[in-house]
């Protein structure tokens, strides 16, 4: 996946479990009340990504089956595996879904942010935001752990589906303008600054789901620590004063 997972306790999700069974269950009936093949696949592939997205959140990527997904939705092995060959390839649908859903969130915030020099802080607090929101999405996109031979896979299909990043789109998008309006030194590789400024965003995330349940009493809240070390970071990117 495009950026380096970190391999973290996995989240409580019991609660998550029960609402994906629920999920499933409506889903199944949904298929019932309509008609049409494709409609009634793409149900099917929903309520399989509903499920395995609290399972692997749940047991990490060694204690998941495509049978106990299917068995979790109340469909039989065979028929998840009309779906998916593997559960490499349906992690990697999962996460490939919630990627595009992120690059979405991130592109109306660039869209509804108006002028270019607030454009790229509204950008980087969605994606705070959305990451905060969709916890288990993001914990399996970036933090989840893999066995090699899985990570190779993924990495694989991701290349394919993905030959131009959708979110480092967006966040390179945003520093082209700032840069083009002056506001990032010119001398600075666009890629480099897109690069450290998704790791600041990337590692606040990362912080604040890591530690979601333990005490924090010393720590600043998100949104100064955000705030200190965005403002730090395009600081030392502008042009030097004069």
């Amino acid at each position: 996946m495009p950026a380096t997972r970190i391999l973290q306790p996995a989240l409580p999700v019991a609660p998550a479990i029960a609402s994906a069974a629920a999920h499933a269950g409506a889903a199944r009936r949904a298929v019932g009340r309509a008609g049409g093949a494709a409609l009634r696949r793409e149900s099917v592939r929903q309520a399989f990504f509903d499920a395995a997205r609290a399972l692997f959140a749940e047991a990490g990527f060694s204690g998941v089956t495509l049978r106990r997904v299917g068995e979790l939705c109340g469909y039989s092995a065979a028929a998840i595996y009309r779906h998916f060959e593997d559960k490499t390839a349906l992690l990697f649908e999962l996460c490939a879904q919630d990627w595009v859903r992120l690059a979405a969130a991130l592109a109306e915030a660039r869209d509804s942010a108006g002028a270019p020099a607030q454009a790229l802080p509204a950008v980087l607090d969605a994606y705070v935001a959305w990451a905060l929101a969709n916890r288990h999405s993001y914990h399996l996109m970036m933090m989840m752990g893999l066995p090699a031979d899985a990570e190779r896979a993924i990495d694989q299909r991701w290349r394919e589906r993905f030959p131009q990043d959708p979110v480092g789109a967006v966040l390179q998008a945003c520093v082209a303008d700032w840069q083009a309006a002056a506001l990032i030194d010119a001398s600075h590789e666009p890629g480099d600054v897109t690069d450290a400024l998704w790791t600041a965003v990337h590692g606040l995330a990362a912080l604040d789901i890591t530690f979601e349940h333990l005490p924090r009493e010393q720590w600043q809240p998100l949104a100064h620590r955000q705030r200190v070390l965005l403002a730090a970071l395009l600081r030392g990117f502008a042009p030097p004063a004069r």
